[in-house]
């Protein structure tokens, strides 16, 4: 086999064997089985890439979680709900608050609109009115059975109706309703409906994508089918087929152009994904999948949401609460599970998004902002001004920690190996924040260790007279200054790859091992890693760190 690099060890009589960095979170439910894991990364054309990042474009409104995001495309504005106040935003970013206030003032709220310009919030304990036309008003709702028999739990437009499930679990809690346009300000009752498959709950309605008359009608133990037929009685309940999940969480429902998902449970099963699409319902969730859903300790604290990036379509499901504190993100195009995360590795902070202005916004669970999000946006900023305003203040753009975990490497007779080397290509020299110039001048023939030095004005020098640095002190750099030069106070900015190893089946993990990437420029893109040493089962764990774009390929180990 011909070198694909002269960096390349090819051992005489040697085996080479692919690496799958090329992956994603198809772990099993043990470690042996498969340690596949990648995070805020996914599949693109047979290339790893990173996912999108997100910068801050408005300011929460409150000190609190955002709790509803919605688009109205009548209106062409976006309304944003924080704490109990509702907020209009128009095609300029400015935000307007609407004069009074929900009854709550946390958790998820639901909107949708209809053809009169009239958007109906729902909370949980009340639903809501406000006229995109009219003056910013916020209009509660008290006819008919709304706060009796009926407690708003769920909205969706269809056929001229607004249907609202219903959070009510006494008797009643089987029944939905449909409510049709009053007065500018005012909806009213048109049909009461009832879940009646089972003894449940009618918690949600939402439209069937891409069949027009048909509605999925959400229990917490069994969904019907149920279609407009107009008359006095409107819908009525498809008694041929059903679907015997439920819904654990009215939060995780979703729908784009084609699908629905949520967070499905019955009588007998832990909580599975399912997707309803065409005429019947499949769960998606792999044995891994599963078997993390089945050992979350609050699945009801959990939200989705529908998002399309660079021609493929994502559903993203975190879980928030602390003892969770997961979210997970499937691939529709590629049938896939990927993990994300913000700054931190803590639960991506998305609840709700909306499409507008040409651009996509999430509002975010944990600060109440709203965020603009795209794969040109590299990074995570925190940052509300421009990059070009003098307020701007870099500590608060984070990189994007991106990792993958291979699938277990092993040879079919189980026999052990040694790794003689290992290569892959990723693209590089296209970071705009790295030259080689900046790099040179910072860190003239330094060599860099991880001990601080006391006092902080000594200097460490190496046998052959290099000044060793410490990557963190309180000195300035003075470039090019003579010995003993000034230390640095933080390392220069350098994108990198870190590898680290198990060779048992991704239990442990070595010591990390760094490649530093190249400044902008320089685009020799094969990365290399000799003697890896001796195993039987190897798993390969890649952390990718830099504030440019990640284009990671599959990798080569020379075997012998």
């Amino acid at each position: 086999m011909e070198n694909p690099s002269p960096n390349f060890r090819q051992t005489p009589n040697s085996q080479q064997i692919p690496v799958e960095i090329v992956g994603s979170s198809t772990f099993g439910r043990y470690k042996k089985i498969s340690s596949s894991y990648t995070q805020n990364m996914f599949i693109s054309d047979d290339w790893l890439v990173g996912f999108a990042g997100y910068k801050k474009a408005i300011n929460a409104q409150a000190p609190a979680q955002g709790r509803g995001l919605f688009k109205s495309t009548r209106g062409n504005i976006m309304i944003a709900v924080y704490s109990s106040k509702v907020y209009r935003i128009d095609e300029n970013l400015n935000v307007t608050e609407y004069s009074g206030t929900l009854a709550t003032e946390s958790g998820e709220v639901f909107m949708d609109e209809n053809l009169n310009n009239q958007i109906c919030i729902v909370d949980g304990v009340n639903a809501y009115i406000i006229n995109h036309s009219l003056p910013p008003v916020l209009t509660v709702q008290t006819g008919g059975p709304l706060g009796s028999t009926l407690i708003p739990n769920y909205v969706c437009f269809h056929d001229t109706f607004f249907l609202i499930g219903n959070g009510d679990t006494t008797g009643n809690g089987a029944k939905w309703y449909a409510y049709s346009y009053a007065s500018p300000t005012t909806i009213s009752q048109t049909t009461e409906l009832a879940l009646q498959t089972k003894p449940d709950y009618a918690i949600a309605v939402k439209a069937i994508p891409s069949q027009a008359d048909q509605v999925l009608v959400f229990g917490t133990t069994v969904c019907e089918i149920h279609t407009h037929i107009g008359g006095t009685q409107n819908y009525r309940r498809n008694s041929t087929v059903n679907v015997d999940f439920g819904c654990l969480s009215v939060s995780t429902i979703a729908s784009s152009d084609q699908y629905i998902a949520w967070l499905g449970v019955n009588q007998a099963n832990a909580p599975v994904i399912m997707v309803y699409h065409g005429q019947s319902a499949i769960s998606i969730s792999t044995d891994g999948i599963d078997y993390l859903l089945g050992q979350l300790e609050y699945p009801e604290q959990s939200t989705a949401l529908f998002y399309r990036q660079d021609g493929h379509l994502f559903y993203q499901l975190t879980f928030f609460n602390q003892e969770d504190n997961v979210t997970i993100l499937y691939d529709f195009d590629e049938k896939k599970f990927f993990h994300l995360t913000d700054q931190f590795e803590a639960y991506h902070p998305a609840r709700q998004t909306a499409y507008f202005n040409q651009k996509s916004y999430f509002i975010s669970l944990k600060n109440g902002a709203i965020y603009e999000t795209n794969t040109d946006i590299t990074v995570y900023d925190e940052n509300v001004v421009p990059a070009t305003s003098t307020e701007y203040d870099s500590s608060l753009v984070y990189e994007i920690p991106r990792t993958r975990i291979t699938d277990n490497i092993r040879r079919a007779d189980s026999a052990r190996f040694i790794v003689n080397s290992l290569v892959f290509t990723l693209a590089q020299g296209d970071d705009p924040l790295v030259a080689g110039l900046s790099i040179a001048s910072a860190y003239p023939d330094n060599l860099i260790t991880e001990d601080n030095f006391d006092p902080s004005n000594d200097d460490i020098i190496s046998q052959s007279g290099q000044l060793m640095v410490a990557q963190v002190n309180t000195s300035p750099i003075t470039p090019y200054s003579p010995l003993p030069y000034a230390i640095p106070t933080t390392l220069v900015y350098r994108p990198r790859v870190d590898l680290s190893i198990s060779k048992d089946g991704g239990y442990t993990y070595s010591n990390t091992v760094s490649r530093l990437l190249n400044p902008i420029g320089n685009r020799q893109n094969i990365i290399t890693y000799n003697n890896l040493g001796r195993c039987n089962d190897l798993v390969l764990k890649f952390r990718f760190w830099g504030k440019g774009s990640l284009i990671v390929n599959n990798g080569l180990l020379d075997t012998y």
